[in-house]
This record gives structure tokens, C-alpha cells and sequence, in this order.
């Protein structure tokens, strides 16, 4: 597979990674991953949006605009020919190279690595079942609000949750907050409404998130694990499958409800 490194257009099996790289080192960067659905990037402008603000808030100085990083990725589709597949595209940038030390040091050069991946398995309305992880959310964490490299927390959530055979984890934070999935935003239907957990909770600002609450579709507030005692339904988003019912929340059991259906058909309007 032919991947973009810093400039050139290589087999990804000759990429040669610096061990002074920050984000290999330290998890000192930001990522983005882009659904590639009937020759389009999906939400192609909320993520760089949500990219741009990321790298500035970790302070890493990348300059490359809208349509250039459009163009590398299509170049890219085009070079893999992979135009006509459903596909998953991931933009990594760190900081790049430095010294020993954890210092952010001025006018380092970050590397931009973007890579293409077939998307096999749809998961699409596949329903899933969810454990609680005794990993606490930190809602006042860069990591929480941010799409960093830096996903230990999700990544040992997730397979712990796994191996008690769930499908995912159930994060939550410091007050006992929902927050997330390890890769998805949470929403639940309670009377009439549905809502998710605000930004201020530990929440990464997701692309579907962001759509579904400037269309009104959901309202946000905190979260309890009390409130899905009178819960309706339950399910998550993420850029890549859309959205998933939830079944099960350890002792709490759902069914697919209308709404679930109706948000399915409302993205799948948008092109997803």
C-alpha cells in the first residue's frame, strides 16, 4: 500500500520512522480518521476543522491548508486504486523530531503521515453490548477533549471489556459522568428527547455529534448511569460505521428504538 510521508508518496513498507520522533516517543500529536464513502471524503470540513483546533491547542505549528491536504488524500486514493472502495483515511501529524526531554521547543517541523485502509467489516446498526471500565475518564484532560495519539486509556478499556466478553467499554469520569465509548460518542433517549454528554464532561467533540446537535436532533447535559434506568434506547456514533444500537449496559438492556432508525436515515441523507 502506498501511504504520504512528509512529502512523497512511498510503499508504506519503506517508510522510515525517526527514533526521535515525538510522536512515537511521547504520543505528541493529532490524528483524524475520514470515512471515503461513493468517491467522497465524509465531513471532510468538520475534520480538518476539528483538526486544525486540535494542533492548536497542543501547539504544533502545521500550515497545510484545506485543499492541499484534499488533494494528498485523493492523489493517494488514486495511487492505491482505491477509488471505488469504501474506505477508512487517517491523517496523523506530531511534532516531529527533538531531543531528549519533553520541552516543546520552537520552530520544529512536524511530520504529516496519511494513510488509506479498505473498510471490511460494516458495522453499521450492528447492535453491541457494553461493559463499564474502571478506567476514569479525566475530564479535564487534553486526551478527553482532544483527538490525540495518545489512546492508552481507550485502547486497555476497550480490551478488558472484551475480554469479559462486551463488544466496548463504557467510560466515565471523575463525577461519575457517562462520557464515551473507547472510540464513539454516547447518546440516550429519556421521554421524548435524546441527549449526550457535554464537551465539559470528558467528550471528544465527534463529527456526527457536532451535526446532530446543530440540527437539533439531540440536546446535551451530563450523564448518570441512574438515567438509563428509565432509558428508552441508547446507541453511538463515530465517522466510520455511522451508528450502533446498544443492547446492553451491564445490567441494563435496550432495545432499537425509532429514533435510532430515524438518525440512521438522517445521516444517511447527509451521505454517509
Amino acid at each position: 500500500m502506498i501511504v504520504y510521508f512528509n512529502g512523497k508518496y512511498i510503499d508504506e513498507n519503506k517508510v522510515s520512522l525517526s527514533i526521535k520522533d515525538r510522536g512515537f516517543l511521547l504520543g505528541d500529536g493529532v490524528f483524524e480518521t475520514i470515512l471515503y464513502k461513493n468517491k467522497k471524503l465524509i465531513f471532510f470540513d468538520l475534520h480538518t476543522k476539528r483538526l486544525k483546533k486540535s494542533l492548536k491547542r497542543i501547539f504544533i505549528n502545521f500550515n497545510e491548508s484545506k485543499s492541499s491536504l484534499s488533494n494528498k488524500i485523493n492523489n493517494l486514493i488514486k495511487r492505491n486504486n482505491l477509488e471505488n472502495d469504501n474506505l477508512s483515511i487517517r491523517i496523523t501529524i506530531t511534532r516531529g523530531n527533538s531531543e531528549r526531554g519533553i520541552d516543546i521547543l520552537p520552530n520544529s517541523n512536524a511530520f504529516l503521515l496519511i494513510t488509506s485502509s479498505k473498510i471490511k467489516n460494516n458495522l453499521r446498526m450492528k447492535p453491541l453490548k457494553l461493559s463499564i471500565s474502571n478506567i476514569l475518564r479525566n475530564e479535564t484532560s487534553i486526551t478527553s477533549q482532544y483527538k490525540t495519539t495518545n489512546y492508552l486509556d481507550n485502547i486497555v478499556a476497550k480490551h478488558e471489556a472484551i475480554k469479559s466478553k462486551f463488544d466496548d467499554a463504557l467510560l466515565i469520569n471523575t463525577k461519575n459522568n457517562i462520557c464515551c465509548s473507547s472510540t464513539s460518542n454516547f447518546f440516550y433517549r429519556e421521554d421524548k428527547r435524546i441527549f449526550t454528554p457535554p464537551i465539559e464532561d470528558g467528550v471528544l467533540d465527534g463529527t456526527i455529534r457536532e451535526i446532530l446537535i446543530a440540527k437539533r436532533k439531540v440536546a446535551v447535559k451530563s450523564i448518570k448511569l441512574s438515567n438509563l434506568t428509565n432509558c428508552k434506547e441508547v446507541f453511538i456514533t463515530n465517522s466510520l460505521f455511522g451508528i450502533r444500537p446498544v443492547e446492553k449496559i451491564e445490567k441494563f438492556n435496550f432495545n432499537i428504538g425509532p429514533d435510532t432508525y430515524d438518525i440512521d436515515k438522517f445521516l444517511s441523507n447527509l451521505g454517509m
